[in-house]
């Protein structure tokens, strides 16, 4: 597994927890594909998904964070923009010329993104959006799809 979930991740909203855990397990699975050699049209649309749940994702939280008293929402929410941009850069890059960018370095940015701004980043917000029974569930990229 390339990004082992750690409860330490969670904020303690019950869909922003899954969300996180649903962005590890497309990154885990874009992971996977690559080590075991998958066309790079499967590869393409991993990373095409990943784009659309960090999209969706920052969409809730960003509700969040409007509707309470969060006092950085304009620099987290900046944040999202340049992690959105950098996502769906890849993701166009990739789907024109998969021999033009280093898929192990996007998975080290996947990670490091993931696990530095869910442990700091994401962690400061967590008292001013309102806690929920923290969610332990886990899905794929493929459950995302079945679900939408």
């Amino acid at each position: 597994m390339f990004i082992q979930w750690d409860d330490g991740y969670l904020v303690g909203h019950t869909l922003i927890d899954f969300d996180h855990q649903m962005l590890i397990n497309i990154t885990n699975e874009l992971f996977s594909r690559v080590d075991n050699g998958f066309t790079q049209e499967e590869i393409s649309q991993t990373i095409s998904c990943l784009n659309d749940y960090v999209n969706r994702h920052f969409e809730r939280e960003e509700s969040l964070f409007i509707d309470s008293e969060y006092p950085d929402t304009q620099e987290h929410i900046k944040t999202h923009r340049e992690i959105s941009k950098t996502v769906a850069n890849i993701s166009a890059l990739y789907k024109q010329d998969p021999n033009a960018i280093n898929i192990h370095e996007v998975l080290e940015f996947l990670r490091d993104w993931l696990t530095k701004h869910i442990l700091r980043a994401d962690q400061q917000y967590a008292p001013y959006i309102g806690v929920t029974v923290p969610s332990r569930r886990g899905a794929s990229c493929q459950a995302h799809k079945h679900a939408s």
